[in-house]
């Protein structure tokens, strides 16, 4: 492999740890009916190479992982979504934490 210069390097490196992130996502959700716990260890892997590399995790994904357990969450299984008062709560149903992501009405 030929010498890069630094900031080439850096982002060549960030642009693998994005895209290993994707896969373990996908891996993740392929494996959750089967195996959650599997699905589990595939978000701590994603975790522990967004922590390795500092960058942070895209926010498709992000969405989809509890800020507290680090849980995999899937609507109607694991997490309940719902719209409250401008905000989207999405509820953990393995730890009971609740997360708010605001969003935009329409006027």
């Amino acid at each position: 492999m030929p010498k890069l210069a630094r900031k080439q390097q850096k982002n060549l490196i960030q642009n693998i740890a994005v895209q290993r992130m994707q896969r373990l996502f996908e891996l993740a959700k392929a494996e959750f009916p089967e195996n959650p716990e599997r699905s589990r260890r595939y978000v701590q892997l994603i975790r522990n190479i967004s922590m390795r590399n500092r960058i942070s995790i895209p926010r498709d994904i992000k969405s989809r992982i509890c800020k507290h357990c680090y849980a995999f969450l899937v609507p109607g299984s694991n997490a309940r979504y719902r719209l409250k008062n401008g905000y989207l709560v999405i509820s953990c149903e393995q730890c009971g934490k609740e997360m708010r992501y605001p969003y935009k009405k329409l006027k």
